[in-house]
């Protein structure tokens, strides 16, 4: 029901009109669920893939920065001293 004049039209129907109008409307809700749930399960699979890509690039990059001298006192001196 949008408006007031829906809840009017709403209110002067029977039962039957009713029950029907409901039934309709509770159709077009589940299938709105369902179809969001589509969406939903795709989503959380998207993330997962993110978050393990996301992980395996954390340990790349921790990988790359244990390999780099932290300091320049670290790093051995070029061959020609």
């Amino acid at each position: 029901m949008r408006d007031s004049s829906d809840i009017a039209t709403f209110l002067t129907m029977s039962d039957a009109e009713r029950i029907a109008e409901l039934e309709t409307r509770l159709a077009h809700h589940e299938h709105t669920v369902d179809e969001l749930s589509v969406v939903v399960a795709a989503q959380a699979d998207q993330i997962d893939a993110l978050r393990e890509r996301v992980r395996r690039l954390t340990e790349r990059l921790q990988t790359v920065e244990d390999a780099v001298p932290r300091t320049p006192g670290d790093e051995p001196p070029p061959p020609h001293y």
